[in-house]
């Protein structure tokens, strides 16, 4: 039997990470040497909000740029990567409720990433859909349905940052104490694999409330502990706060077997 795959939950950040060699785009590429290469990728991101459970469905998915006021050469990248029609067949065998959606592509939540770590764009990818009307626990409950995709080589991206308040980002000094605070408690809860912590992120204080204070960039991280077991091992890459509120975490979680 194959090794299953491991689940990535990638903190992105900027879209200009896309035409940029930082330390976060060489974190990418070296994580992807890491781990075996997927037959597809099914990703989670932010940046697909719907009301309701979709996954893409074209043959071919076009580059969104959505994002507005960057320079010329961030709109001139294109990532249209092919879909996956045997992908979306096994997500629908998992998750009856999912729709089919022909007008989404692949956002910068995940093209930015992905343009780093398989640049080839040759990887077929289906983009999974944040339904607004589901609760957390019930985003955990669907991540756990998707954990049968990974023993068939099947990579769960999920993509957005883990603090991320965009209404009190600052150009320079320091970290927020209390975006500090709530990034470190992740990484603990994380590690404890104390999933319903971090489900009723609410309760854990006003750290965590101001971190998220609009949910679709934590709900991937949610993704990325329902499809993984309790046993698999968790480790932490670009461990960094930007703009003073945004966390650039990113977590591999892989199974010993």
């Amino acid at each position: 039997m194959e090794k299953i795959m491991p689940v990535l939950f990638v903190g992105h950040g900027s879209p200009m990470n896309a035409i940029e060699d930082n330390e976060f785009t060489r974190s990418w590429i070296n994580i992807s040497k890491k781990i075996p290469k997927p037959k597809a990728i099914l990703a989670i991101s932010a940046h697909y909000e719907r009301e309701d459970t979709s996954v893409t469905s074209n043959e071919r998915l076009k580059t969104i740029h959505d994002f507005y006021g960057f320079p010329q050469e961030l709109y001139d990248q294109k990532y249209d990567c092919p879909g996956s029609k045997k992908l979306i067949i096994k997500v629908k065998d998992l998750v009856k409720e999912v729709n089919f959606d022909t007008k989404w592509g692949v956002d910068h939540g995940v093209w930015c990433v992905l343009s780093k770590m398989y640049q080839d764009a040759e990887i077929p990818v289906v983009e999974l859909s944040i339904n607004r009307k589901l609760s957390m626990q019930q985003h955990y409950e669907l991540g756990k349905k998707l954990y049968k995709l990974r023993e068939e080589g099947i990579l769960i991206f999920c993509t957005g940052n883990i603090v991320h308040n965009l209404m009190m980002v600052r150009m320079s000094g320091s970290p927020y104490k209390w975006a500090i605070s709530f990034d470190d408690k992740v990484k603990k809860f994380v590690t404890a694999r104390d999933d319903l912590k971090l489900v009723d992120y609410e309760l854990i204080g006003e750290d965590a409330l101001l971190s998220i204070n609009s949910a679709e960039h934590y709900i991937p991280l949610i993704y990325s502990l329902g499809a993984t077991n309790k046993n698999e091992s968790a480790s932490f890459f670009c461990e960094e706060i930007i703009y003073a509120t945004i966390s650039m975490l990113c977590i591999l979680f892989e199974s010993s077997s």
